[in-house]
Order: structure tokens, then sequence, then C-alpha cells
């Protein structure tokens, strides 16, 4: 209980009055397309019905300042809402946007904090809150909008959904806020507390299915599917549930995705990673097409501990993103992603303090080669960068990681 401190809630609060004030009609909110970014969507669009607005979803990877660009440069007097990212490019956005619509970033990745007349952050990160531990963006938003319309206390169980997709209860069960919204869903009978071994599993009446199991479906329609706007589908699910042809649809991606990694283990088992002092890499092409660049990110995650991977070393990953955004259509990007996690050995290390995280890592390798970094946890992140400066980030990562090491050695 003590990550419910009475600042956070009073941010919370914030963002909600400045929402109520809010005339004009059009709210727009962009999204990322997995489990937690999906719910978090649904809620916020659910909220805009409801106070009578035209609400517009656009869904995209990560945020790029030509992307950002695409999405302000049609729009005025407008809220534009970012969830699920966006919490490093406040500045970014700004700037592009240049005043012409009011723009709330709900987001739980480590952020930076702004001063600005247009520009509202609502992020744990900034009020010392572990977003990658206590908070998803889908309780977020479940927060936000229960401040506005006490009816939308009924979506509880999409935060706890959003929740579970992002592993906020690899612990044994989710912790701090995440675990309030848990509480509200199964006080309202959303949500019924099982276990399995050492660990919760969270029963949601609604799909009459595990959270977990919900969560990978809804990603498995938001990433694998995303070229073809399978995250309109997931939104859709969130909201009236699962019928026989999407729950066939979301298990036949599943095995997409089983097999496209299964075949990328293969190879990476017979040709190995690329191996340097402090990290391990690899390099996926386009070999993961059609689905998004979400993948590569799940792969790490999928492999990191797996005997071909040193568990003393980051993993890093790179796929080619592609220049046709389905919601916005064609921008020349020409990017590559990178995703990155840290095995359990090293993950543990990470978090004790005794090695540097992917927060301060990404985030100032990204800047040194001119790349975009956005979603950055202490053992998981990711970042944008131009096509061909992938060996430039590591030798740059590379030294980061050293002088961190020699400075936490002299001290």
């Amino acid at each position: 209980m003590e990550v419910l401190t009475d600042e956070f809630f009073r941010w919370v609060e914030t963002c909600g009055d400045m929402l109520k004030e809010y005339e004009l009609g059009k709210i727009t909110v962009v999204h990322h397309n997995d489990a937690d970014g999906i719910c978090a969507a649904t809620i916020l669009s659910h909220l805009s019905d409801s106070m009578d607005h035209e609400a517009k979803t656009i869904c995209i990877e990560k945020v790029h300042p030509a992307i950002v660009k695409k999405i302000h440069e049609d729009r005025e007097d407008e809220i534009i809402i970012y969830t699920d990212l966006a919490g490093l490019a406040a500045d970014t956005i700004d700037k592009i946007d240049n005043g012409r619509n009011k723009v709330f970033i709900i987001d739980h990745h480590p952020a930076k904090a702004i001063e600005s007349k247009n520009v509202f952050v609502l992020d744990p990160e900034l009020s010392g809150i572990s977003g990658d531990t206590f908070v998803s963006a889908s309780t977020l938003a479940f927060l936000v909008s229960r401040t506005i319309l006490k009816e939308m206390n009924r979506f509880a169980y999409l935060a706890v959904v959003g929740s579970v997709g992002d592993y906020h209860d690899r612990s044994g069960g989710l912790l701090g806020i995440d675990r309030f919204a848990l509480h509200e869903a199964e006080h309202d009978k959303q949500v019924k507390i099982a276990f399995s071994g050492h660990k919760e599993r969270y029963y949601v009446e609604f799909f009459n299915e595990y959270a977990d199991i919900v969560a990978r479906r809804l990603s498995n329609l938001g990433f694998v599917d995303y070229e073809n706007r399978g995250y309109k589908d997931a939104m859709r699910v969130c909201i009236n549930g699962f019928d026989e042809r999407t729950i066939e649809r979301a298990e036949k991606l599943e095995e997409v995705k089983r097999e496209k990694f299964q075949k990328a283990i293969e190879q990476l088992n017979e040709s190995g990673l690329f191996k340097e002092k402090y990290c391990q890499w690899f390099h996926l092409g386009d070999s993961f097409s059609p689905m998004g660049v979400k993948a590569v990110g799940e792969f790490c995650q999928v492999i990191k501990d797996m005997s071909f991977v040193d568990e003393d070393k980051y993993l890093i990953g790179f796929q080619n993103v592609p220049d046709m955004i389905p919601d916005i259509g064609k921008i020349e990007l020409n990017s590559v992603k990178m995703s990155c996690r840290a095995p359990l050995t090293l993950e543990r290390r990470v978090l004790d303090g005794k090695m540097p995280g992917f927060d301060y890592l990404v985030p100032k390798a990204s800047e040194m080669v001119n790349a975009f970094a956005d979603a950055t946890h202490r053992i998981a992140a990711a970042t944008m960068l131009k096509r061909g400066k992938e060996k430039e980030f590591i030798e740059v990562f590379e030294k980061l990681v050293e002088e961190s090491i020699n400075i936490k050695s002299s001290n």
C-alpha cells in the first residue's frame, strides 16, 4: 500500500478534471498494440463515447517524430491521448503539435517531465512509482476514467487483463496500484483470484477465461495481425467478448507466431548470437513479417533464458520496421526496432543495482546515435534507429555499460 501515494492520486484526479473540462467533442486515442495498450485504449475510447465525444483510435508500435507529425498535422482544437507509450516523448510531441491541441500522455514507462500549457503527462515513474512493477497503462486509464464517471468502474477487469499482459504478475501476483484495480474488480465480482502453484491467476467472468489467456489472445490479434488491424477486433472483444471465430483466429495467430519463433530459434541455435563483452545480439531483418515489430520484444522474452543465450550478457534484437502503418498510411521511416531483455541472472544483478538497467542504457545510447527511445524499463526496453546504425548502437551500448561498471566499482 505504500505505493498508493496521495500525490499520485491527486495527479490522476487532475488529469480527470482536465478531461472533464473539454467540450469541443473530438478525442483521438493513440495506443500500443499489445494487451495493455489495447485494454487502455478500449477504456479511454469508451470513456470518450460516454462523455458524448467523437472518439477515434490510432494504433502505433513506436513513437517517432515522423509518426507524431502525421498524427497531429490535420488536427486542431482536439484532445489527443497517448497511452502505453510516449512517456519519453512529451517534449517532441509538444514541439510538433505547437499548441494546436490538448495532449495527454497516460503511460507507465520511464518518462520525462515537461513544462507545457498543452501537454500533460500522467506517469507513475515521475512520482517515484515503478511502472514496470506496480502500475500498467490500462490501470492508469481505469483510474482516470473512474474519477470522471463512476460507471467506468465496470472496466476494472480490463485493468487486470492489461496488467497481466505486461507480466506485472511475474512475482506471483499483481502488486501496488495494479492490485488496487484487482481489488475493485474482485469486489464487483468481475474477477476471481485462483492459485496455480506459487502464483495467482485471475479468472475474468466477462470472458469466462483466465486473464493470462485473454491477454495472450489480445496481443496476438494486436501485433501478430497488426498489418490487418487485428487490434480493432481486439478492442471489440474487450467490450463484446470473444466469439468462436475470434478465438479460433487468435489461436491460429498463436501458431503463426510459434512457427516463426521456432524457425528463428533453430537458426540462432545453429549460427549463434553475435557476442560482445557485455551484450549478445541478433538481427531478424524481415523474417517476422507480416507480424508487427512488437514481435522482436516478445521473441527476446521467449529466448532470454534458453541454453544458447549467455545468462550474464544483455540480450538485444533488431527487426526491420515496415514503412506502412495501418491507421496512418505510408511513412518513409527506413528504421529498425531494437528490443532488449535481461536474462534471469543478469536481471537479478540489475534489480540489485549491481549492473546498469535498460532504463538508463537505452535512452542514453539512443541519444548518442540519433535514435528515438520511448518504452524503457530496467529489464526491458526498445528504441527505433536508422537502418545501418545497428553496429554503432551496439558499440555505444557497450561503452555505456563499461563506464557504468567503472563508476560503480570506484564508489
